[in-house]
């Protein structure tokens, strides 16, 4: 079936983490638990990871498996700490080529982690449990 046949009749909400890999798994592993507590918390009807380099699924192999899997919607969150290259060139790119193969769906990029005011929360939690 075409892709824009396939995603027509996609209705379901997804959100796609994007991360950057490591080679070591372990490396992952937390990304993994926060991921996990989003899909538990059934806020989206689909949750997929898709990597930059080094592990997969690639980026555009995730979001290929949410628009099979039915997704009509894809939010994109960058989990990254900072605005570098690749949040702001390479994966709104990767974005703009999934909109071009699946033209009925609906892809939107949230910020990045870094951005969140909230993180000066999470810096200064960290030295108080050292000092």
């Amino acid at each position: 079936m075409p892709a824009s046949s396939l995603s027509a009749m996609n209705s379901k909400n997804a959100l796609l983490v994007m991360v950057h890999g490591s080679p070591r798994p372990s490396s992952n592993g937390s990304m993994f638990e926060v991921v996990e507590q989003v899909k538990a918390s059934n806020a989206f009807d689909l949750v997929n990871v898709g990597f930059m380099e080094l592990n997969e699924p690639s980026i555009p192999d995730a979001i290929d498996q949410l628009v099979e899997q039915g997704a009509g919607s894809v939010i994109a969150v960058p989990y990254f700490l900072h605005a570098g290259t690749h949040v702001a060139d390479d994966l709104p790119t990767l974005l703009e080529e999934a909109q071009q193969k699946y033209p009925d769906v609906k892809f939107s990029m949230g910020d990045y982690l870094g951005h969140d005011p909230l993180l000066m929360d999470v810096l200064a939690q960290r030295v108080l449990e050292i000092a």
